[in-house]
């Protein structure tokens, strides 16, 4: 009988066990995230597209080295962090106004952009870049996405194409600047 008094409590940590390594596993490797089923912002920084409004990651709460500041850029000056900009076809890459980007000091902070097109019928093109002219990134194109770049670089955006008559579209966004702390 102590043999299988035994038993059941080391099936029973086993099973937890089992189970807390998969929880684990799942969180860690960047599956979903833990508090909306949506994937992970990605470490990489770079340009993504989604499939819905759904799909784009939530801006994370921490990031390691910068801290953030709500409607705050890099150098802690005012910034609205919600807005839209407008493409026309055949502009080429569009900026969204006043953006806070400087050419030096590239490690002094990070922007995070979430965004969706007004018009599903529109795909639209999207990149990071120094200047509407100089890009650093690898364009997508999609009518959900999102981009992570430095604060030496500037999301961009472009019509691509539609599959109805439009020849302009609007872009909402969402923005997150990080500046670098101790």
């Amino acid at each position: 009988m102590i043999v299988q008094e035994r038993k059941t409590p080391v099936r029973l940590a086993a099973g937890v066990g089992c189970i807390s390594l998969v929880l684990v596993s799942t969180f860690v490797s960047g599956i979903s995230s833990p508090r909306s089923g949506r994937p992970l912002w990605p470490k990489k920084r770079g340009v993504y597209v989604a499939t819905s409004s759904e799909t784009i990651p939530l801006f994370p709460r921490a990031l390691s080295g910068y801290r953030s500041q709500s409607n705050r850029d890099y150098w802690d000056h005012s910034f609205r962090s919600t807005g839209s900009i407008r493409v026309f076809q055949g502009s080429g890459w569009t900026e969204i106004p006043n953006f806070p980007h400087t050419m030096n000091h590239c490690s002094d902070g990070v922007f995070m952009i979430r965004w969706r097109s007004a018009n599903p019928n529109v795909r639209t093109g999207t990149n990071i870049g120094y200047s509407k002219d100089v890009l650093s990134g690898t364009a997508r194109t999609g009518t959900f996405g999102y981009m992570y770049g430095t604060n030496c670089e500037e999301p961009l955006f472009n019509f691509t194409s539609s599959s109805d008559t439009s020849t302009l579209e609007d872009i909402y966004y969402e923005l997150k600047f990080w500046r670098a702390a101790p």
